[in-house]
């Protein structure tokens, strides 16, 4: 019961990290303040970071304890500054959050009961996937045996080579800094505390796209029929291989987080600049969005840069500009060059061992 009350703790505390990260990144003097991209940007800028900082570590064979002792003081001080820079930003965050709930009480719980029954949905529910039971294997390995990628979570056995798909998607492995963090098991990490973080997350991006598109009629009331109606989309649309049957499912896999956070991210900024609506760093948004994407799951590789081009290519005919051109190649580039080491690996041209040769 201790750890499952530590798990819940753990996702307030991941949505305050994620959130100090990204307010460091995008938050500027005399730049409108989009507190919902806040989060989204912070939580991908985290997981590029750390991805540059375990990479070494995993590639030259360190155990994982090693790697903490480098990264949980790295974090302290970027969470810390962020928080002393952003103080004032965060209070007043906080002092429009209580006065939105007491003026919008009825809008408020409708929005918390949709987000609790979804929390409550995936952490109660059976799942018996072969991915979901690699997610879990993955982080206990890396717990028990202190080393990053090193052993087959189904096994045990040690690996010739790292798999290429988990190689540079190192999201699990912070699963298993957080265990060691909150001292609870894999399974309350993944299948609670992070589980509950995108719920969280994800719904907050639908609340962002919903006063988008009602901005000139009753936004509040708008904004929770249409997340209620997200709801019910995503619960009865529960075929094999949907972003709804992904995210009520199989919520802490890499693969949810981009189909249903990634993509739907940069949907939205989109929306913003289509639109011609006021946004802080829209490119410097989606660049961190598509590289962070890379560290969650091999699955952006080929998902973002699609999308990029299915939106920005039509998006440059219809403002008859070429100025955003190279922004988009910019973006394109992080997922289309991962492509290609990843051809590469499967092809046998280069390779990692897990051991001296």
């Amino acid at each position: 019961m201790f750890d499952v009350i530590k798990g819940v703790l753990g996702i307030p505390l991941n949505l305050i990290i994620f959130y100090l990260f990204g307010a460091l990144v995008l938050r500027r003097k005399g730049k409108v303040v989009n507190e919902g991209l806040n989060l989204i940007v912070g939580f991908f800028t985290y997981y590029i970071l750390f991805f540059i900082v375990i990479f070494p570590f995993m590639i030259k064979y360190r155990p994982l304890s090693w790697f903490m002792t480098v990264w949980i003081p790295l974090c302290v001080i970027i969470l810390v500054i962020s928080a002393v820079i952003n103080r004032k930003n965060i209070a007043e965050l906080v002092s429009k959050g209580i006065l939105f709930a007491r003026e919008n009480k009825a809008v408020s719980i409708v929005i918390l009961a949709v987000i609790f029954i979804q929390i409550l949905i995936v952490t109660c529910t059976y799942n018996f996937t072969l991915d979901a039971a690699y997610y879990v294997a993955n982080v206990t390995t890396t717990i028990d045996t202190n080393m990053i990628n090193v052993y087959d979570p189904f096994t045990g056995a040690w690996l010739d080579h790292y798999e290429v798909r988990y190689l540079f998607a190192t999201y699990p492995i912070n699963d298993a800094v957080m265990c060691k963090i909150l001292a609870i098991p894999a399974l309350v990490q993944t299948k609670l505390t992070m589980s509950g973080v995108i719920i969280i997350i994800v719904n907050i991006l639908y609340i962002m796209i919903a006063r988008c598109l009602f901005r000139e009629k009753d936004t509040n009331r708008s904004t929770a029929i249409m997340l209620v109606m997200i709801f019910i989309v995503n619960i009865t649309f529960y075929t094999i291989f949907t972003s709804s049957l992904f995210l009520l499912t199989r919520t802490y896999e890499g693969k949810t987080i981009v189909g249903n956070l990634s993509i739907l991210a940069i949907f939205y900024i989109f929306m913003m600049m289509i639109s011609d609506e006021e946004i802080s760093f829209p490119w410097l948004s989606i660049f961190i969005i598509s590289v962070g994407s890379m560290t969650i799951s091999s699955s952006g590789n080929m998902l973002i840069p699609a999308e990029l081009s299915l939106l920005f290519v039509p998006y440059m005919f219809v403002k008859k500009t070429l100025k955003p051109l190279v922004k988009y190649i910019a973006c394109m580039i992080p997922g289309i060059a991962m492509l290609l080491v990843y051809v590469l690996y499967i092809e046998g041209y280069f390779v990692f061992y897990t051991y001296p040769r």
